[in-house]
């Protein structure tokens, strides 16, 4: 993971069972109010970006693309691939954001 805090907590929270892995389940998951905060692999095909961003649009659910790949969000979660993933509680969602923020002042 190269030290890379903002995925460091995504996996932190898929331990604590507070992230959903997959298009399936973290399309459920907006549907039902459960997701806070979605992450968008960056090589996720067309038709699955806009799914899943007309999903999250009109739940108002917060989605980032970002710069992970499929194959490297599955690697940290264990899974093979993982094109999406939702995560459920605020405080993870807040670790990520800040991780990000401050990467992103860092770069």
């Amino acid at each position: 993971m190269n030290n890379d805090k903002a995925l460091m907590s995504l996996c932190l929270a898929r331990k604590a069972g507070r992230l959903v892995c997959g298009t399936g389940p973290c399309m459920e998951s907006v549907r039902y109010g459960k997701a806070k905060l979605v992450i968008i692999a960056c090589d996720v095909s067309a038709p699955t970006l806009k799914k899943m961003t007309d999903k999250t649009a009109f739940h108002n659910v917060p989605a980032v693309c970002t710069e992970y790949s499929r194959s490297r969000l599955g690697a940290a979660f264990g899974c093979g691939i993982c094109a999406c993933a939702a995560v459920t509680d605020d405080n993870f969602v807040r670790m990520f954001t800040q991780a990000k923020n401050k990467q992103a002042e860092e770069n």
